[in-house]
């Protein structure tokens, strides 16, 4: 009879001891605007659905071989990197937090020679987020971004 008791209570104790696991505090994850600082790899997402029949099929192909790079450092510099036409680039700038929702960040980009700009930006975790890519003709999909960094 005491053997079921010793298992129950071992039983009681581990599911405590994993209860405080999965709670305790320093799970909890830093406002986005602080997660951004660092160097990520992007790459396009295509949404098919969205595009068929709005963009050609070359265009979509196009579309889906797009990648970049961002840097973010926390003293607010950025710098964006990629290949356009078959030539690499590279395009300093500056960034800033702007408004803050749960896992959705949105900050003001101003890359040299281009107007300001507000970015939306969804976090997934610490290491992954996504910025939506739309245009007057359709919503395209998103550029997925994994940090390097």
């Amino acid at each position: 009879m005491s053997s079921i008791f010793r298992r129950c209570g071992l039983a009681y104790v581990v599911v405590l001891a994993g209860g405080l696991v999965g709670c305790g505090g320093s799970s909890a994850l830093p406002v986005p605007s602080e997660r951004l600082a660092g160097k990520w790899q992007g790459h396009m997402i295509v949404y098919d659905d969205a595009v068929q029949g709005k963009l050609t099929a070359e265009a979509i192909a196009e579309l889906a071989q797009k990648q970049f790079g961002l840097e973010f450092a926390p003293d607010g510099t950025m710098v964006t990197s990629g290949v356009l036409d078959g030539q690499a680039y590279s395009s300093p700038g500056n960034w800033e937090a702007v408004k803050q929702e749960g896992e959705l960040l949105t900050i003001k980009s101003v890359e040299q020679g281009r107007e300001p700009q507000d970015v939306n930006i969804e976090f997934d975790g610490t290491d992954t987020f996504y910025i939506p890519v739309q245009t007057n003709v359709a919503e395209l999909g998103a550029m997925k971004f994994t940090r390097l960094r």
